[in-house]
């Protein structure tokens, strides 16, 4: 077996890693026909879009959404969406804005800066409270759902709540908000326990062999400025009402904890770590021509200290599956059991999708103290620039980098559908959910583009969306009437969520539609 290779200039002789073999032209021919004609579906409803101006205070920019089902027999609905460092902001199903949720810690913004969600000017709090700089906050960046869990009030009364959890990526913890749509303070209020602990107070580096940092490799401390914290979602419920979890990633790291979320008196919650689940970001290839040695493999790191990072997440609520997006990898497919140890490294043969460009040699162009990764030598050597064997043939034929978000359509047992977003060329893809390695159709959603996380439920939303419902963020919102800076701000891009019906999709990709076939309510009831 051959170790990967750092290699220096000249790249003109690393051509050869781009042999004209035929498995290359089979790849490829194959590639084009996965990736012609998708088709193009319009969204129902589109909330409006927020226009965020870089380094801006609480600028907002929307990531994740979540839907939330009400149990009552009208089937109204909300959409819960993160919005970074704005916090949130949760949506009717005619894409209305009802509540807008600050983020816990924030910085102050003033009247003459650009607009935010909420009042302005406003005077901000404290920052997050292990930020030995002073100047990290809250940042929101993924939102999941869940239902019926039981809250202990202070007089040790209980009390049944939907709850929606966020990962407070800045301050490295998750918030936890009960949904009480008849309240007067609601729908979404905090029910976090101050004590609430950090997600990832450790963390496990890996570093790359080819792109070397000095540093060295192992569980470290984790600074909370360094902001290697908790960053993609998705909450599961056991059989049998045996408690919650949620699973989350860590961003920068080849990781997802597993957290218990628990009643912590007084009408809060809180959370403790269950296990760790570790991705080695090394890969065996076959090598790139018949007969020849197999390849050591990694992705090439734009940030050489920083490990190839998942962030999408979802859990198949029947069957007890993680499914996890590593963006520049692929999708994994990994069973859950509570018989698993506290540290769990996941083997490779879990990986059941690739990216188009997994295994593709590349090269790392020294970029001001980064690197430009790039799939072809330079055409003007530079300086450090470092090479990397690969295999063309190797990677999957459906899935552009980066691999964001994931969603599960429920359908009779384990029918249903596996959904997953290819930021990389703004596609979603649909897989069996049974056999999730069966690519059944892509499609694209009109005028969206960038999408980071997106979510679906299978049963009835309200007058608008009687056969379920499809939510999509969308990077590509239109821009202000004037793209001026403000305040000195560089406008910076704009974005939302958009709603489709899932009939709407069904209809254009022969999908099925099983509005009757499971109750995110009830997931374990058959």
């Amino acid at each position: 077996m051959r170790a990967a290779r750092s290699l220096a200039l000249p790249v003109s002789a690393l051509s050869l890693t781009l042999g004209c073999s035929q498995h290359l032209d089979e790849h490829v021919n194959a590639l084009s026909r996965a990736t012609s004609g998708s088709p193009v579906i319009e969204a129902r409803v589109e909330t409006a879009a927020l226009h965020a101006y870089d380094e801006a205070p609480r600028t907002p920019d929307a990531d994740d959404p979540a839907i939330w089902v009400n149990p009552s027999a009208s089937g109204e609905g909300l959409v819960i969406g993160v919005l970074k460092d704005a916090g949130l902001q949760v949506h009717d199903l005619d894409g209305n804005v009802v509540q807008t949720i600050l983020p816990p810690h924030r910085p102050a913004v003033a009247a003459e800066d650009p607009p935010v969600p909420g009042a302005k000017p406003e005077s901000g709090t404290s920052a997050c409270p292990e930020s030995e700089s002073g100047e990290t906050y809250s940042r929101f960046n993924n939102v999941d759902v869940q239902y019926g869990f039981e809250l202990i009030k202070a007089n040790g009364s209980r009390e049944t709540v939907d709850i929606a959890v966020v990962t407070d990526r800045g301050c490295d913890r998750l918030r936890i908000y009960a949904i009480k749509p008849q309240s007067s303070s609601g729908p979404l209020i905090d029910i976090t326990a101050s004590s609430a602990p950090r997600v990832f107070p450790s963390q496990l580096v890996q570093p790359s062999s080819l792109q070397p940092t000095g540093e060295p490799s192992g569980v470290q401390d984790n600074e909370l400025d360094d902001q290697n914290t908790a960053y993609g979602l998705a909450l599961y419920r056991l059989e049998d009402d045996d408690g919650y979890r949620a699973f989350v990633t860590q961003r920068n790291r080849s990781a997802v904890a597993e957290l218990e979320l628990h009643a912590a008196g007084n009408g809060v919650v809180s959370y403790t770590r269950v296990r760790e689940l570790r991705f080695n970001p090394v890969f065996t290839v076959p090598g790139a021509s018949p007969g020849s040695p197999s390849i050591q493999w990694t992705p090439c790191r734009e940030e050489p200290e920083s490990d190839p990072q998942l962030e999408g997440l979802v859990v198949d609520q029947r069957e007890g599956v993680l499914f996890a997006a590593q963006e520049v990898v692929g999708v994994w497919r990994v069973p859950l059991n509570d018989a698993l140890p506290a540290t769990v490294t996941v083997p490779a043969s879990r990986l059941i999708e690739k990216t188009r460009s997994f295994g593709e040699p590349w090269w790392a162009v020294p970029d001001d103290g980064e690197y430009a990764c790039e799939d072809a030598a330079p055409g003007t050597p530079v300086a450090g620039t470092i090479a990397a064997p690969g295999n063309p043939s190797a990677g999957g034929l459906h899935l552009e980098r980066d691999v964001e978000g994931l969603a599960i359509y429920y359908g009779e047992d384990e029918e249903g559908y596996l959904l997953v977003s290819s930021q990389g060329d703004d596609t979603f893809h649909v897989y069996d959910r049974e056999s999730p390695t069966d690519h059944i159709a892509a499609f694209q959603v009109e005028g969206t583009g960038e999408t980071d996380g997106h979510d679906v439920v299978n049963v009835r939303a309200g007058n608008g969306f009687p056969h379920g419902l499809f939510v999509v963020q969308n990077g590509q919102a239109g821009g202000p009437s004037s793209e001026d800076p403000i305040h000195g701000f560089e406008y910076d891009g704009s974005t939302q969520f958009k709603l489709l019906g899932w009939d709407d999709i069904a209809d254009e990709l022969d999908l099925d539609v099983e509005e009757d076939e499971f109750d995110p309510r009830d997931p374990h009831d058959d």
